[in-house]
C-alpha cells in the first residue's frame, strides 16, 4: 500500500442518493483536488448479530447468518482510473468499512470475518457511551466516526479520549451532514467542540460523507470550515492531509502487525506539524504518571 499524498476524503458513501451515482461523486472529488479518497461501505449492527429461528419443516433451530459484505467492485475502466490525476499524480482509491455499533458485545463477527480484512480502512460509529468506550479501549480500528441521527448522547473524558489517540485511532468529523439540516449542523459542531475541549482536537480527520456531488467542497473551503470545529488553520489543513496519511499508515500496521515510523528534528517541523512535539511530550508524561505540561484553564474532564 503506497503512502497517501495530498488532500484526503476518506468518507465517500458507496450508497449515494437515488438520483446520484457513485461515479459522479468520485469524479467530482477528483476534480476538486482530492488525491486520496475512500469508498465507504456502512453496515448496520444487525449484520454482526447471529440469530436463531425455527425451521418451518422440522422445527429445528437454525442460525440466520448475515455476512459482512466484501469491498464493492467499482465500475471504472482502467482508462478512467489512469485519468484520475491530481497535480500529475494518480488518485488513490481505498475501500473503507464502517460499522454502526451500540452493543460492545457484538464485535466478534467483525474480528473473525475474512471480508473485514479485505478493506483498507476500518471505522466504527458508536451510537452509545458503552460502545464508544469499548471502541477507544479495545477495538482494532482506524477511525471513530459520528452520526448525528443515530448517535445518542455520548459521554467521555480526557483519559478515554487519549486512549484512542495513543493507539493511533483518529476521530472523524463528517461535514456533509451540516449542509442537510440545522439540527444536524448543531450536533456536528457540538461533537467537534467536545473533541476540542476534552482532547485538544488531537487526531482529527475531516471527511465529507457526501451522497451527492453538490455536497462536496473544495479542500481549502473545508479547511476554513475547520475553524468552526475548534481547529486552528494548521490543524484544519492537517485534518485533510497529514491525518489521512497517518490513518493509512495505521491501517497498514494494523494489518501487518508492524510499525512504520518517521524521524525528524523538531526544529525542522513545519507550522502545521509543531503540535506533534508537544503531543509526544504529553504522551510520555501520561505513561510516566505525570501531569501534562500544559493544563486547560477550565475543568473539562467530562463533557456531555
Amino acid at each position: 500500500m503506497n503512502t497517501v499524498q495530498g488532500f484526503c476524503d476518506f468518507n465517500i458513501p458507496f450508497r449515494c442518493s437515488p438520483t446520484t451515482t457513485l461515479r459522479e461523486v468520485v469524479i467530482r472529488a477528483v476534480k476538486l483536488g482530492y488525491g486520496a479518497i475512500a469508498i465507504n461501505t456502512t453496515i448496520e449492527e444487525d449484520v454482526l448479530i447471529t440469530t436463531k429461528k425455527k425451521s418451518n419443516k422440522k422445527g429445528d433451530a437454525i442460525e440466520d447468518k448475515k455476512e459482512i459484505p466484501p469491498p464493492p467492485k467499482l465500475n471504472f475502466t482502467q482508462e478512467e482510473l489512469d485519468s484520475f490525476k491530481v497535480h500529475g499524480k494518480n488518485v488513490r482509491i481505498l475501500h473503507r468499512l464502517t460499522v454502526m455499533l451500540s452493543d460492545p458485545t457484538n464485535t466478534q463477527k467483525l474480528v473473525q470475518s475474512v471480508n473485514t480484512k479485505s478493506y483498507d480502512l476500518i471505522a466504527v460509529c458508536p451510537t452509545t457511551t458503552a460502545a464508544f468506550l469499548h471502541a477507544v479501549a479495545n477495538m482494532d480500528v482506524d477511525i471513530i466516526t459520528y452520526h448525528p441521527i443515530d448517535t445518542k448522547e455520548v459521554r467521555f473524558n480526557r483519559r478515554q479520549y487519549h486512549q484512542a489517540t495513543d493507539r493511533g485511532i483518529f476521530f472523524e468529523i463528517p461535514y456533509a451532514f451540516m449542509l442537510r439540516d440545522s439540527t444536524m449542523r448543531k450536533k456536528i459542531i457540538q461533537i467537534s467542540h467536545q473533541y476540542h475541549a476534552v482532547g485538544k482536537s488531537r487526531n482529527i480527520i475531516i471527511g465529507s460523507g457526501a451522497i451527492t456531488p453538490m455536497e462536496l467542497r473544495v479542500p481549502y473551503d473545508v479547511a476554513n470550515l475547520g475553524l468552526l470545529f475548534g481547529l486552528t488553520e494548521g490543524e484544519a489543513r492537517s485534518a485533510l492531509t497529514l491525518s489521512g496519511r497517518s490513518v493509512a499508515l495505521h491501517a497498514v500496521t494494523r494489518k501487518t502487525g508492524k510499525c512504520v515510523s518517521f524521524i525528524s528534528e523538531t526544529d525542522k517541523l513545519g507550522p502545521e506539524e509543531r503540535w506533534k512535539a508537544q503531543e509526544i511530550a504529553d504522551a510520555e508524561e501520561r505513561l510516566l504518571g505525570k501531569p501534562e505540561t500544559k493544563k486547560m484553564k477550565m475543568d473539562s474532564d467530562t463533557v456531555s
